[in-house]
């Protein structure tokens, strides 16, 4: 019987002749060919008992795919937060927020297509949610406690479907559960996603 890798490699070769003889391989999902866009907040102060503090929606012209989330803290009085990533259907309404400008990861990308929104007071309305998709719970130290803990969501690594964001109705929102928030909080939040 043949080796795995073998058999693997002969079958390759057989469906892309030019790149198995040059020793190339096939491209994972996550290829950074895709043009890629990333923002971070840091300090930010969320309203008291916060449920959505940013959002993306998705593009009219783009499917947009969410990479990775990572937020952590510091608070005067240490405790901790409950945090819940939502995709949401319809956009929120009321509150008060800002459209930030996200980066390009490579300068000859066009602007990115997807739309942030930063919430310093609570929407009125949140949109419909399809349910959280991810979420737990972040140690929120004082500045001078020791080490910071980090609330890291990545998606696609492992070949498996992260969220995808496939028009300008289509929501990421990072929410805190409308829970009592340590004295203090200053968080920090930083999102990556591609848009193809």
């Amino acid at each position: 019987m043949a080796n795995t890798k073998e058999t693997i490699w002969s079958l390759y070769a057989a469906l892309q002749p030019n790149d198995a003889a040059r020793g190339l391989i096939p491209l994972a999902d996550n290829d950074p060919a895709r043009a890629a866009y990333g923002y971070s907040v840091f300090g930010m102060t969320p309203a008291a008992t916060a449920t959505d503090v940013l959002t993306l929606s998705g593009s009219a012209t783009k499917i947009v795919r969410v990479r990775q989330v990572v937020i952590s803290g510091i608070a005067t009085s240490a405790g901790n937060i409950p945090i819940a990533i939502h995709r949401r259907t319809a956009a929120n309404t009321g509150g008060t927020s800002t459209t930030p400008t996200p980066a390009q990861r490579d300068s000859t990308d066009d602007a990115a297509t997807a739309v942030l929104r930063q919430y310093s007071a609570n929407p009125t309305g949140l949109g419909t949610s399809l349910g959280p998709i991810d979420g737990g719970r972040l140690a929120i130290p004082t500045a001078t406690s020791g080490a910071l803990d980090r609330f890291v969501a990545q998606y696609s690594w492992l070949n498996e479907k992260g969220p995808v964001l496939r028009s300008a109705t289509d929501f990421f929102a990072i929410n805190l559960n409308g829970a009592t928030l340590p004295t203090g909080l200053a968080l920090d939040i930083g999102i990556w996603w591609t848009e193809e």
